[in-house]
């Protein structure tokens, strides 16, 4: 692919847990990422975030201020891929959610079926699974959390996302 993609993707906390889906990438490698997805031209990445979480989840979510970027470099079914990432702060319309434990999800117009989960930043970064895009818990951590800021995607062959 030639073509810088932009996604958002949604931070949704619980706690010190964070909303996150846990999926497969074509070399069958499971990693676990955000939930959101591509942004359409001309449509807010705020909308995005709405409109995704609606469609592959069927929840109604209030998108919130930027977090950060990453530029995210990567290599998706041997090929490389591009994307510039938004990460917006999310929450829950219906307050009730918080206190489910999983969520069923279909992504890629219903082709990739997922389960999301919550987790901690820690569980993440000790693995196994890696949490996609790479950096991310940096840019979550700067200023205890609150961090706002870009960070350039360190590889361009351990950073992986969906399929574009």
């Amino acid at each position: 692919m030639s073509e810088i993609q932009v996604t958002v993707l949604g931070i949704v906390r619980r706690g010190d847990e964070y909303l996150v889906q846990h999926l497969t990438d074509p070399s069958a490698e499971t990693f676990y990422r955000p939930i959101g997805g591509g942004v359409q031209f001309n449509e807010p990445s705020d909308k995005t975030l709405e409109r995704e979480f609606d469609e592959e989840l069927g929840i109604s979510i209030r998108a919130g201020p930027v977090v950060g970027t990453i530029e995210n470099r990567f290599t998706w079914n041997d090929e490389l891929a591009h994307e510039i990432v938004i990460f917006r702060e999310a929450s829950f319309v219906d307050d009730a959610l918080y206190e489910r434990s999983t969520f069923d999800g279909i992504d890629a117009g219903g082709t990739i079926e997922y389960e999301a989960t919550w987790e901690t930043i820690e569980d993440l970064v000790a693995g196994p699974k890696p949490l996609y895009p790479q950096g991310l818990p940096r840019l979550l951590r700067i200023g205890d959390g609150e961090g706002h800021g870009h960070l350039d995607s360190p590889t361009q062959k351990s950073a992986r996302g969906l399929p574009l």
